[in-house]
Formats: C-alpha cells, structure tokens, sequence
C-alpha cells in the first residue's frame, strides 16, 4: 500500500481495538511468516535533497515544499509478516516513511516480521512514539537522507537480522527513551553509524547486546559527525564478548563516538 504525496492515510485505532495489516495466510489461519505482503509505504512533502525517488517504484517522489506536511495519522496500528525484496536494494519494508512531515501523527506502531527493515525512514521530519519492533531480517529501525525527527518510547526486540538502529546520510535524529535488546545478529551491532556524515542524539536508553557478531554494541563506518553526537542517561550492557565500541573493517570513528559517550551525563558502560 502505498500513500502519496498530497493524500492523507488516516488509520486510528485503540489500545483495545488496533488496526492490522497483514497477510491473506495469517488472516486465514496460516502460519504468520516475513514476506507474506508487501508493506506500508507514505511519499511525503518533507524531502530534501538527498531524498530521492522511492527505491522500490520511482514514480512516487517526494518533494521538499513543506516540512509540516500532513500524511495523516497512524495509531494504534500493526504491520505484521510483510517486506519483499523486488530487486537488490530494492526492498519493501514494513512500514517505509519517504520525506514524510512533522504533521502527520505516528503513535502506537508495532510491526513484526518483516523481510527486510522493520521501519526505514528517508528524509522527513516526522516524529514517532510508542515504537514495537521485532523478528525482522534487516534492520529493525533505519533512517537515512537526513531524516531529522524524534523518536520516543522505542523498543526493539531483535533475534534476527543486522542493526537495531541503522543510521546513513548526513541526518542526526534524537532518540528519546529507547530499549534495545539484540539476541541475535549477523552484523552492525545494536546502533550503527553507517558511512560518513552521520550524527545521532540518544537520551534515556538501554541497549542490551548479547550477540556476539564482531560488532560492538555502537558500531561505526565512515567518518561521524561528532559535534553532532550526544549520548545522556544510556546504558550499554549485556553478554556480548564484543567491544562495547567498534569500527568496521573500512574504518570508522568507534573512539570518537566512545569519547562523546564518556564525557555524557550519566551514561553507563
């Protein structure tokens, strides 16, 4: 499904009563699998130029008229056993965000099984609360191209896949109130700044990491934006026997982005 630009989605539900979106197997009473749909796709008006076309279908562009541009709202929604891959790096993900506006309204999200990110965002300005995400094969949160909202109260459940949190393009969101729990991962390590030109600023959060994949529980590529980091009140923990910090084989700025951590307000490792 997919929402353009200029078109409103307006899905509310309750605690009691939420709206699903899921597969016709799941429905029926199949086994709940990733893959079983596509996915949950809104083009907004909050691009920017970094921003392209919608990898999957580039006859849907955002634009950069207006950073407060109203998608909608999204409450009390699932997205389950969605995400297909059309081509390489061409991949629906549960629920994709491209230039989306800080007036549209994303609260009570979960999505589960999904068979690529969980939720990625390129560009925008939206900010998300109340975030569930789990069991899916990519990353489980991805922001890219500048996205530049915030996003409280996130959980992530993670025993598959890459990152919890993936970041790339010159973007430097706020995370605030976040738990991370990472079980299982093949590489990226629990928060990952992807390439050069990324920052980030994580407030009130734990991040469990008992996955030992080579990766360290923040893990680096690229050259960070460092000015642009903040670290207050987060806790690093868990079993894994990996570095709580790392660089990726290509390099990375792992002691740049520990040093930033360390000298944080209450931050604990």
């Amino acid at each position: 499904m997919i929402i353009d630009k200029g078109s409103k989605i307006m899905a509310e539900g309750t605690a009691e009563q939420p709206i699903i979106f899921t597969s016709k197997i799941a429905h029926d009473g199949g086994t709940a699998a990733v893959g079983q749909w596509g996915g949950l796709t809104i083009i907004g008006k909050a691009g920017n130029d970094q921003v392209q076309a919608y990898e999957v279908n580039s006859e849907f562009v955002p634009d950069a008229s207006d950073l407060t541009d109203n998608s909608g709202v999204l409450k009390y929604v699932q997205i389950l056993n969605s995400g297909i891959t059309m081509e390489t790096d061409k991949e629906i993900n549960g629920l994709s965000l491209v230039g989306v506006g800080s007036g549209t309204t994303i609260d009570n999200i979960t999505v589960t099984k999904s068979d690529d990110d969980c939720i990625e965002a390129w560009g925008g300005t939206v900010n998300m609360s109340n975030i569930a995400v789990s069991e899916c094969t990519d990353d489980h949160f991805d922001i890219d191209d500048g996205y530049s909202g915030t996003v409280s109260d996130l959980t992530i459940t993670q025993t598959a896949g890459n990152a919890a949190i993936e970041m790339s393009g010159t973007t430097a969101a706020t995370f605030d109130g976040f738990n991370i729990t990472q079980t299982s991962s093949v590489k990226e390590g629990g928060i990952f700044f992807k390439k050069d030109g990324i920052g980030g600023h994580f407030k009130d959060g734990t991040i469990t990491d008992n996955s030992s994949d080579g990766a360290g529980t923040i893990h680096s590529k690229g050259v960070a934006t460092v000015a642009n980091i903040s670290f207050e009140n987060v806790t690093l923990a868990g079993s894994s026997t990996d570095a709580k910090f790392t660089d990726d084989a290509d390099g990375g700025s792992a002691t740049d982005i520990e040093a930033v951590f360390d000298a944080g307000s209450g931050n604990s490792k």
